[in-house]
């Protein structure tokens, strides 16, 4: 028995892939900027689920880092205290939210 995780990834994956035979489809047609469309579209998707891998990968060495100076773990005013000691802004701006998780 499939489990609704496995549904709905297996749904996700369905429309990604008849968006992609459509793209294609449409380039072999000379529909170029649909095409275009299409694997911009994809593109964005993507970059936007490595930026929340890298968000999730630079908070959680934020607080490995923290954790080993500390030995011990921190609560979420310690979190945002040391949060707002980061110097780089883009860097601080990359660790999360304690409370938005």
């Amino acid at each position: 028995m499939t489990s609704p995780t496995d549904v709905t990834a297996l749904r996700s994956e369905l429309v990604e892939l008849r968006a992609e035979r459509d793209a294609l489809r449409a380039q072999l047609t000379g529909d170029l900027p649909a095409a275009t469309r299409w694997l911009q579209r994809k593109v964005w998707r993507q970059a936007a689920a490595l930026d929340a891998l890298n968000r999730r990968v630079a908070a959680q060495r934020f607080v490995l880092r923290t954790l080993d100076g500390l030995g011990r773990s921190l609560t979420a005013a310690e979190h945002r205290t040391a949060r707002a000691r980061v110097a780089n802004p883009q860097l601080r701006e990359r660790i999360g939210d304690p409370d938005a998780a």
